[in-house]
């Protein structure tokens, strides 16, 4: 018996109208194709043929006819969860319980959607079966066909994702679902041109797709813009608006951000370094599932308590200042870079006299640095001792020229702190030929970089060293 839906009844009236009219002109009614197997047709088809409604359609409306059993509505309000479309917050799990619920009635865009969940959490088999069922046994290319935004977006993460890869055919669906303005379709463009994954890199196309991404308030595509602010790759380097598109994705609950986050926080890359917030926000990023965020965290919550009970500072016999001046050049700052995480993991003892008068040198010059803002000072002080061949002055000098944009020169001090196996002088210069930075982009060349980082116990390289290996 035929399942009627009677909330597609009225979309389908014009249509119906429209072919009787056609057929009748054609002196065909009845003959070939019977009314009643226009009706069938009509009542069984899914909504999502006739317009792209869904991404302009209020999101109470989407709700109400997922909540009544619409199976291509289920699909896309999972897809919506998954990914913070329409204002949402992301919730996978919420994304999951739509899905299946699509699933089951073999509906196009929730078997998509399951299918991508399964992939992220591992599960390769299940991910490539669904896509496969989404392909060859619900309507999602009868859909496509229709230019569904939705449907299209989905065939393009088919050939993206389910081998074998064909990487110019997803582009094609990604940017035509893209161009009927779909967020998610635009923000996964800006990521694929700013990563170079199957392309050739594209700041410029990237930029534009984020942006149309960002301005629809979402994540992926505020986390991208980002990111581009953050290392200066389209736009000019602006940590300011970096951290502000990167924390505003966080707190949408894109996992990625908040575990970048987290680490900026911890490394003081482009703000003042604070491993309470850092440790908040690895806690948020490895309680969405982050195996990066979870080893991180552990990391950081050893060097805090370490810096809520400091071991004593050492004093050298001969240093002639008064203790108010030695306590006042001692304050902690808020530089992440600091000697002082250097210096944690050492005990007194352990640390010759040059290494104890190179640390009060390389203290004095973050102070300058930190609290007189006088860079020129702080590098003359860390050059003096750059140049006797201490890792941690080569690389806080490197590390103030690479902010600086001076990669020529950064590049020369990082060298010099991985010749003495500074484990975030390698990760460095790792970077800098990952990004081209001051050299020839080179990905094997960073790789074998990062790789010496991550052998002395540089975790944040291992991070660097997946990305990398996307890359060839």
């Amino acid at each position: 018996m035929l399942n009627f839906n009677f909330s597609k009844v009225y979309c389908f009236k014009s249509m119906a109208n429209y072919c009787s009219k056609w057929i009748n002109s054609k002196n065909l009614f009845f003959r070939f194709f019977p009314w009643s197997l226009i009706f069938v047709f009509l009542t069984n088809i899914d909504c999502g043929l006739f317009a792209g409604s869904l991404i302009t359609e209020p999101l109470g409306s989407i709700q109400s006819k997922a909540l009544n059993g619409d199976a291509h509505y289920q699909g896309a309000l999972a897809l919506f969860h998954k990914f913070g479309e329409r204002g949402l917050a992301i919730d996978l799990q919420e994304a999951q319980r739509w899905a299946k619920l699509a699933a089951e009635k073999e509906g196009a865009i929730g078997l998509c959607t399951l299918a991508a969940l399964s992939l992220e959490s591992g599960k390769t088999n299940r991910g490539q079966f669904l896509y496969d069922e989404a392909y060859l046994h619900s309507n999602l290319l009868a859909l496509a066909k229709s230019k569904d935004p939705l449907a299209l977006y989905c065939l393009g993460m088919i050939e993206m994702d389910n081998p074998p890869r064909n990487t110019s055919k997803a582009i094609r669906h990604l940017e035509a679902s893209a161009e009927k303005g779909f967020a998610t379709a635009q923000a996964t463009l800006g990521m694929i041109y700013f990563t170079g994954i199957g392309v050739k890199k594209n700041a410029s196309e990237a930029i534009k797709w984020c942006s149309r991404a960002a301005r629809e308030k979402l994540p992926l595509g505020m986390f991208y813009l980002g990111m581009a602010y953050s290392i200066g790759d389209g736009v000019e380097r602006n940590d300011d608006y970096s951290i502000r598109w990167i924390r505003t994705a966080a707190d949408r609950e894109l996992v990625m951000a908040q575990l970048t986050l987290g680490m900026k926080f911890a490394t003081g890359d482009g703000l003042n370094k604070n491993l309470e917030y850092a440790v908040s926000w690895l806690h948020r990023a490895a309680a969405g599932g982050s195996t990066e965020a979870k080893l991180q965290v552990r990391k950081y919550e050893n060097h805090l308590e370490r810096l809520r009970n400091p071991p004593a500072s050492y004093v050298p016999d001969e240093q002639n200042r008064a203790i108010s001046t030695l306590a006042e050049t001692s304050l902690p700052t808020k530089d992440l870079n600091s000697s002082l995480s250097m210096a944690l993991n050492k005990q007194p003892n352990d640390i010759s006299e040059e290494d104890k008068i190179a640390f009060d040198s390389v203290d004095a010059a973050m102070a300058l640095l930190t609290i007189d803002k006088d860079t020129e000072k702080a590098k003359n002080l860390l050059e003096n001792v750059a140049l006797d061949g201490n890792p941690i002055a080569c690389r806080q000098l490197a590390i103030i020229n690479y902010k600086e944009n001076n990669f020529k020169d950064a590049k020369k001090w990082f060298e010099n702190g991985a010749k003495k196996n500074d484990p975030e002088s390698l990760r460095y210069m790792g970077i800098l030929y990952f990004l081209g930075q001051g050299v020839d982009q080179d990905y094997p060349v960073a790789s074998s970089w990062l790789t010496k980082a991550a052998q002395v116990g540089d975790l944040e390289a291992t991070r660097y060293l997946r990305i990398v290996e996307q890359f060839y």
